[in-house]
């Protein structure tokens, strides 16, 4: 009687499956600037996104050619052109920092990102640098619009034209547009609704700009960021340099230290 013997398969030892592992190239991790770079993208590949930019540039182009029909007596002067195109800018940039840091949570993406980029707290932070970088461009095709209107006046009518304080004007218009974008993202990442989120940045200083003084006179410019803000775009703190460090502090800072921390610990679905 013959007997038939089957050959069994080795089962390789656990060293051998260890050294395969081992042979396998390691992951390398996203750099910080590849994160801002995918923000970026995220921020101008929506068509919210893509909307509200636009809207940006049409309320600006709407006030510059408002500026140019109604210009007062003397030199057509830069200053004015803008701070008419910047209102736009003031009022809608800082959606951008609120979407940038709700759309994980609104379009339901979080559960991808986070598993792709585990370290929360760094994606945060380049969604913060992406929407300050998308900002200060914008802001740039701003101030080009507001340069050529400005020339604009000078050659259509009788105006002269001045450029002078150009240079500080742009430095104060850029940090002051930066830091109100900060704060948008720093609401946006306290509340992952972007609705509400947008409804709290508006409503919220402007409350205690209005109600404030009413209830504690002169106090209230301690937490008053609307004319912190003010003060640094003029570049010119009026002897109130603790009351704006205070106001930036409680309304910018101090949101964007908690909103990291929720965002580490919200629940992702």
């Amino acid at each position: 009687m013959t007997t038939v013997t089957e050959d069994v398969p080795t089962v390789a030892p656990a060293k051998h499956r260890a050294e395969v592992a081992t042979a396998l190239p390691p992951a390398r991790g996203q750099s910080f600037l590849k994160l801002v770079a995918i923000e970026l993208r995220k921020s101008v590949n929506t068509r919210s996104g893509r909307v509200l930019i636009a809207a940006i540039l049409l309320i600006a182009l709407a006030a510059l050619t408002w500026q140019i029909t109604h210009l007062a007596q003397g030199p057509a002067g830069v200053d004015g052109f803008l701070g008419a195109a910047s209102t736009g800018v003031m009022l809608l940039l800082p959606v951008i920092g609120v979407m940038a840091m709700t759309s994980e949570w609104t379009q339901r993406t979080a559960l991808t990102t986070f598993t792709l980029s585990p370290r929360r707290v760094r994606v945060q932070l380049a969604k913060f640098v992406s929407a300050v970088v998308l900002s200060a461009v914008v802001m740039t095709g701003v101030v080009v619009l507001a340069l050529a209107s400005t020339a604009l006046a000078g050659a259509v009518t009788d105006h002269t034209t001045s450029y002078a304080g150009l240079g500080g004007q742009l430095a104060g218009a850029y940090l002051t547009v930066a830091l109100n974008v900060v704060m948008g993202a720093a609401f946006g990442a306290l509340i992952p609704q972007t609705a509400v989120a947008i409804l709290a940045y508006f409503i919220a200083p402007t409350a205690w700009s209005l109600a404030g003084p009413a209830l504690f006179k002169d106090n209230a410019n301690w937490l008053d960021v609307f004319g912190a803000l003010g003060r640094i775009a003029e570049r010119d703190l009026h002897g109130m340099g603790a009351e704006t460090l205070t106001a930036v502090g409680v309304w910018i800072v101090l949101p964007t230290i908690v909103g990291l921390w929720a965002s580490s610990r919200r629940e992702v679905k």
